[in-house]
């Protein structure tokens, strides 16, 4: 079983109702923080969450007296420094994508390997954001084509990407050119330009080949789907 180690942080709650979960993830990073606590319920998360006021929250969906979006909001509005993992066995997109609403910071399927759910926590300690390719699918599925903004930033490596960017992103991997973009996504043939540009610039991208990579690596789009 692998541990992390690095620079001690003040405290974690983990939030799960099985006890053997919660001490694994103590093993896991309990070396971490100067402080381990532990809630089977809701109720004495939030009691642990406003005496605590921990760094770091790790919540699962699944909990006897509430549901893990509803617990996430509610802490997120109490605690916004917080930095919320959700780290669950489902993989349902309308679960994740009302977790990532809620204002997680992050999401790990319990299926993962434990280099997954340890590189997730690292990041969020370090003010970055990290769903597992897995969840990350998701979101991008259900927001690509769509105006919401706010749904999708952040999420793509650290990197905020629009609806419309999204499935310019994907038409480009198809190898569809400029006009062909432009009506497909409703966009001028001069704003394609200028969105195929500035994506390119901001992913690092000096050609199609770059840009097809860095999505293929990020889950915007699959070998299938060229």
């Amino acid at each position: 079983m692998t541990t992390a180690t690095t620079t001690k942080y003040t405290s974690v709650l983990v939030i799960d109702d099985h006890k053997m979960i919660a001490n694994g993830i103590k093993l896991l990073i309990g070396d971490l923080f100067e402080n381990f606590y532990m809630a089977q319920d809701g109720a004495t998360a939030k009691s642990l969450a406003l005496k605590h006021n921990p760094e770091m929250i790790i919540v699962d969906n699944f909990l006897p007296d509430i549901t893990g979006d509803i617990l996430v909001r509610d802490l997120k509005y109490k605690h916004p420094m917080a930095k919320i993992l959700v780290y669950s066995f489902t993989y349902s997109a309308d679960v994740i994508v009302k977790m990532l609403q809620a204002g997680a910071n992050g999401y790990v399927v319990k299926k993962d390997d434990d280099e997954e759910f340890i590189k997730a926590v690292q990041l969020l300690l370090q003010n970055k954001e990290y769903f597992s390719p897995e969840a990350r699918i998701h979101i991008i599925n259900r927001f690509s084509g769509t105006e919401d903004d706010y749904s999708v930033k952040h999420l793509i490596a650290n990197i905020k990407f629009s609806g419309k960017e999204i499935e310019l992103i994907r038409l480009l991997c198809k190898q569809m050119n400029t006009k062909e973009i432009s009506k497909s996504i409703g966009l001028s043939e001069r704003t394609v330009e200028q969105y195929r540009s500035n994506i390119a610039r901001r992913i690092g991208a000096k050609n199609l080949a770059g840009i097809i990579k860095f999505a293929l690596q990020n889950g915007v789009v699959q070998l299938d789907d060229l």
